[in-house]
């Protein structure tokens, strides 16, 4: 533990001392001190999140306002100028971050603290200076016409901060409390000398996670989360403590003479704790059903409690024809191999690849309803992604869903597919929601079920809700980018836009280069009234889609003279008279009508919504979350609104109050 202890405060006290040498420069960020340090955002990211639970916004934030407490507690400028020293463009975004950190104005720093000698080059320790803020947060001045007794004086900060640990240790203990009932599957080794044979131990490895999926007591980490540990340094413990979870399970696979092992050990991460291992020994076309075995002894170590469908769900064997079960684990390992860890920049001929080995699967065994879910699944996405021409993926993928659902009407892969076919395809919302909530029941833990449910209730509402199911596919799935860039959509629809630039943060740090993120980032501040950060974004978003700089003076100086409600209206003209390739920049009815909505202007975002309506491409995604975005708000009672709702098939979702002028 010490060790630990101290190879966490050397890498703290390095990065410290990486943003203290950039302090002044307001654009030091993440990408810059993951380049200094020598490491990806990603594994920054992940680094922070285990050693401090923070982000790295929100760590380089944080240094940068306890050095400016302690410029300011030495007196060595204004909050104005202290602000600029310390990296802050902004001196009113200074305030706000420095009165939420400390719970105080930058201006009463002088009222609570003495004056101090401290060199404010020093670098700055984590613990003195969060002893003084808490003691200046909790101590009020003496009133001179009291008598005040001496022992008491003596004994007061002592007894404060005996309190403060206390609650602080409380609170943190609340905060990061493991559940015991939590797993994460790490990858499975293949131990054999034929690496072609990979498939088999991934497959393995993900049938066990599926069946865990089936326990309703147990959190199980998905497995697009575990990929990120595939050629980990990492041990059991560290890996735990940075998905908050309680128990890892890792496994190997190793083929020889026609036979194979699969090895498995459970471990209490927490306690570094050895509960269970063991050595499955089969021959070559007789591996099925190890699965089940492995995850109801998983069950029996936890003392997980399963109900009788969660126990006849797990020892279901999918297949009794060996030949269809390896078919079938080259047809996933390629699906899942088609796009990377989070799911996105998906691999069309990775797609094929795997439709073959599933139709191969499904010539070996006509019963087999996986396959049939995967297949769907498969062909959903080459037209999800816009491969074909046509809609053939998503009607091939429907009727494959409906085979799988004859064979297993309790397939929940099945009924995912089939709910985002009525969702995404046929904007069908209740028949989508109707699936998915089915799917949920069969497979309580199963990821890409929550985060479609998140996407339609961001259509359909209630916001509430969406922000229930975001919650828990984020428990699911904690390093999955997409899922944070959806929990940022929801806070703002929330109107909580602070919140929202952190979870941007998150998202960033877990994948940089989606401009979606940058346009969250955009609109988030422009709510807040942060010119400077919002004209940067959008400076951004310009530089990615035209490939130069040559808007970003224009920009400055629009903002400069008009604001943000000056930066809207110039992105309205560019829309309108220079459009430029990209997502609310090339002149899309839709996104001139939600820059009006934003600004107010309820005349022309009508006008441009009834455009919309008329253009062959409705911008569908965004165009569908009219009903709840609340930058729509000021048109709920327009007759000419609710017109277009109603022929969108909104009507039933739109319970938004108007917003009153």
């Amino acid at each position: 533990m010490t060790e630990h202890l101290s190879m966490d405060q050397a890498f703290i006290e390095r990065l410290s001392k990486i943003v203290l040498a950039n302090l002044s420069d307001e654009t030091f960020g993440a990408e810059k001190l993951a380049k200094e340090a020598g490491m990806s955002r990603t594994g920054l990211y992940r680094r922070l999140q285990s050693s401090k639970h923070q982000n790295i916004s929100q760590f380089i934030r944080e240094m940068r306002l306890k050095r400016a407490m302690e410029m300011l507690m030495k007196n060595v400028g204004t909050a104005s100028e202290v602000a600029f020293r310390v990296g802050f463009g902004s001196s009113t975004y200074f305030i706000k971050c420095f009165h939420e950190y400390y719970g105080f104005p930058p201006g009463e720093v002088r009222k609570r603290f003495p004056v101090v000698d401290e060199d404010v080059n020093e670098p700055v320790k984590e613990g003195p200076a969060q002893s003084r803020q808490f003691h200046a947060a909790l101590t009020e001045a003496p009133d001179p016409g009291k008598k005040i007794n001496r022992k008491m004086v003596i004994l007061l900060p002592s007894v404060i901060v005996v309190v403060l640990v206390l609650v602080l240790v409380f609170l943190y203990v609340s905060r990061h409390e493991v559940k015991e009932m939590s797993i994460i599957v790490l990858p499975f080794k293949n131990l054999s000398d034929k690496p072609e044979n990979q498939h088999i131990a991934d497959g393995i490895m993900e049938d066990i996670l599926n069946n865990l999926y089936h326990i309703s007591e147990l959190r199980v980490i998905s497995r697009t989360t575990s990929e990120h540990f595939r050629e980990t340094t990492l041990t059991s413990g560290e890996i735990a403590r940075q998905l908050n979870v309680r128990n890892v399970l890792e496994g190997s696979y190793r083929e020889y003479d026609n036979k194979v092992r699969i090895s498995v050990q459970l471990i209490d991460a927490r306690r570094d704790h050895h509960l269970w291992s063991d050595n499955f020994d089969r021959e070559l076309n007789d591996i099925l059903g190890i699965q089940g075995e492995v995850a109801l002894q998983i069950a029996n170590k936890l003392n997980a409690k399963l109900a009788d469908n969660e126990l006849n769900k797990i020892q279901e064997v999918p297949t009794g024809n060996p030949e269809a079960y390896n078919y079938y684990l080259k047809g996933r390992f390629l699906r899942n191999k088609s796009g990377d860890e989070s799911r996105t920049d998906v691999d069309k001929e990775g797609l094929m690849g795997s439709i073959q080995y599933f139709e191969k699967a499904i010539n070996a065994d006509s019963s087999f309803a996986e396959a049939y879910a995967n297949l769907a699944g498969a062909w959903f996405s080459l037209s999800g992604w816009g491969w074909l021409q046509s809609n053939e993926g998503f009607v091939k993928a429907k009727d494959l869903s409906l085979k799988a659902l004859k064979i297993d009407p309790d397939c929940a892969e099945a009924h995912k597919v089939k709910g985002d076919v009525h969702f995404w395809n046929e904007r069908n919302f209740e028949e989508g929601r109707k699936e998915y909530l089915t799917c949920m029941r069969l497979n309580p833990d199963y990821p890409p079920v929550f985060q479609s449910y998140t996407q339609l209730l961001m259509v359909t509402g209630p916001i509430e809700e969406a922000r229930t199911f975001i919650d828990q596919a984020l428990e699911l799935e904690p390093w999955f980018w997409v899922l944070h860039n959806l929990n940022a959509w929801i806070y703002y629809f929330e109107g909580r836009h602070k919140e929202a630039i952190e979870t941007c943060s998150i998202a960033r740090d877990l994948k940089s280069d989606y401009i979606f993120t940058n346009w969250l980032l955009f609109l988030n501040y422009s709510k807040l009234g942060n010119a400077n950060k919002a004209v940067e974004e959008l400076q951004t978003i310009l530089k990615i889609n035209t490939g130069d700089n040559r808007y970003t003076a224009e920009i400055s100086d629009v903002s400069g003279r008009a604001g943000i409600e000056g930066i809207f209206k110039w992105l309205i003209d560019l829309n309108i008279n220079k459009p430029v390739p990209g997502a609310g920049l090339s002149g899309h009815p839709y996104f001139i009508a939600w820059w009006y909505a934003i600004m107010g202007d309820k005349e022309n975002s009508i006008y441009w919504l009834e455009r919309n309506m008329e253009a062959k491409q409705k911008a569908s995604w965004y165009f569908d979350q009219i009903a709840q975005n609340p930058d729509f708000d000021i048109l709920r009672n327009d007759p000419r609104f609710l017109v277009i709702i109603e022929k969108s098939g909104l009507t039933p979702y739109h319970t938004r109050k108007a917003k009153q002028d």
